[in-house]
């Protein structure tokens, strides 16, 4: 009672003092002129407070925009998690025929491949969607499909139909939300879109770390493939639809929206609009040609890491690297060192442009694959090198989305992306073949030099690129800025 008595009297008093303060007084009123300076004075004051206000305002907005889109890129990226669950899934869905071959490279190692063509296919819905219905709902769908596909894929028992639910249904929907949160995040950070995109896809690559621990723990704990996809999609939901629903355009930057959402004319774009080049136009140039090629080169090495990391590792059994809780760990690990690539190379992308910072990553990956058959016997040295490759794959993502709109305008990058992530998928699909064609002839060394051959066709491709761009055969008004 006591308290509640001093805490009554507290707010008498306030309730007093503020009724001292605005009552009426018997002054002489101001004369006219100081009432109006005074007046001015106060509303300058105003002015500087709400716009202080409203930059706070816009900055939080954009903040929260850039982490929703860390939090969907975080269950986006847990598509990377496949090596690692391929160690846990049924005999049954190891091959085609349903029928387990202990020692052989299974057809399982296709899905993730599969999972990165469908995400190719998938980039230009997404790129239509963010503009007929925004980036908040583009995140939204994308999140929802790949969820619906891993749910739905826990009750397949082949293959084939595993596949067609759980590739497909990931794939298309990590393909419709890619972009949208990027490109979202960049219009509220324009002079820092390298940093937001490398920030952004550091979810991406997180997501594998995170989710292999998980799904590594429901494993161990005894959980059936089935039940671990199932627990595994309702996890997936709780980030993805979360960080959806933060994600938003800045409106002063928002791109004008389709007035039809399957319009002709987004294919029959003008290239000479503002703000870039036109998509039919874009797709016939040399400059994307070089561009994909750049892009097939640099992603076919790490994707087949990331795709295969496992299974090399387990491939000596005297190796002390063939543990399942180690390469478990290593997958995760390397994971987040892909996030720091994407993260590093989108800040060097704005330092020291695209062409530095691209033979960089390609000299790295060189070594790397030329040093990874070297690795079996030693746990620092196969961690070490299989997260360099991680970091170098990383931060190739990051900068291919940056130089995008360099090289062709804003206006409609999400689309030419679409085209130009062809080579991601077709690298990593290639990767895939590759091993299983040539490890039982020439073994896992002769695939990484193989590999490391076609990293270094990549110095010569981009010179390639360097000059299409100095002779601007496209035309000015196409690049916002051009990558050095």
């Amino acid at each position: 009672m006591a308290l509640a008595s001093r805490r009554f009297l507290a707010v008498v008093c306030f309730l007093a003092t503020a009724l001292a303060f605005n009552a009426p007084t018997s002054k002489v009123p101001p004369k006219p002129r100081k009432v109006a300076r005074t007046n001015a004075r106060a509303g300058a004051k105003a002015v500087r407070v709400s716009g202080g206000e409203a930059e706070r305002r816009r900055l939080v907005r954009g903040y929260l925009s850039v982490a929703g889109g860390v939090c969907a890129h975080i269950m986006l990226g847990t598509m990377y998690c496949w090596g690692n669950y391929l160690s846990y899934v049924t005999p049954s869905l190891r091959f085609f025929d349903g029928v387990d071959r202990p020692g052989v490279t299974p057809d399982a190692v296709q899905v993730l491949p599969i999972m990165i063509v469908f995400q190719a296919l998938a980039l230009s819905l997404g790129a239509k969607l963010d503009k007929a219905w925004g980036a908040r709902a583009t995140t939204l769908i994308g999140c929802l499909v790949l969820i619906a596909g891993t749910w739905l894929s826990s009750y397949c028992t082949r293959l084939l139909p595993f596949i067609l639910v759980y590739s497909v249904c990931g794939g298309a929907g990590a393909g419709i939300a890619y972009t949208a949160p990027m490109y979202a995040g960049g219009s509220w950070f324009p002079n820092s879109r390298g940093l937001i995109n490398g920030l952004t896809l550091f979810g991406f690559g997180s997501g594998a770390f995170f989710f292999n621990k998980v799904a590594t723990g429901l494993a161990q704990a005894g959980y059936a493939w089935d039940e671990m996809l199932r627990r595994l999609a309702g996890l997936y939901a709780l980030v993805g639809v979360t960080g959806s629903l933060l994600v938003q355009r800045n409106p002063d930057f928002a791109r004008p929206r389709a007035a039809r959402l399957w319009s002709p004319s987004w294919w029959r774009a003008n290239a000479d609009g503002v703000g870039g080049a036109g998509f039919r136009e874009a797709v016939r140039s040399r400059r994307l040609r070089a561009l994909w090629l750049v892009g097939f080169l640099a992603f076919a090495p790490g994707h087949t890491v990331i795709g295969l990391y496992k299974r090399f590792g387990e491939s000596d059994a005297a190796a002390v690297v063939n543990d399942d809780a180690f390469l478990s760990m290593v997958g995760g690990l390397s994971c987040v060192w892909g996030g720091l690539g994407r993260l590093a190379f989108g800040r060097l992308i704005d330092l020291y442009g695209f062409q530095r910072s691209w033979h960089a990553t390609t000299l790295l990956q060189i070594l790397n694959m030329l040093a990874l058959p070297l690795t079996l016997h030693s746990r620092a040295a196969f961690l070490a090198v299989v997260c360099s490759c991680i970091f170098c794959l990383g931060g190739s993502n990051a900068m291919y989305v940056t130089v995008t709109p360099q090289l062709f305008g804003s206006r409609n990058a999400g689309e030419i992306f679409s085209v130009l992530f062809s080579a991601v998928a077709l690298g990593s699909l290639f990767g895939a073949r590759l091993a299983m064609a040539c490890v039982p002839t020439v073994g896992w060394a002769g695939v990484f030099r193989v590999l490391a051959g076609l990293c270094s066709l990549n110095f010569f491709v981009l010179k390639l690129l360097r000059d299409v761009v100095a002779e601007n055969r496209c035309g000015k008004s196409w690049a916002e800025a051009q990558p050095e």
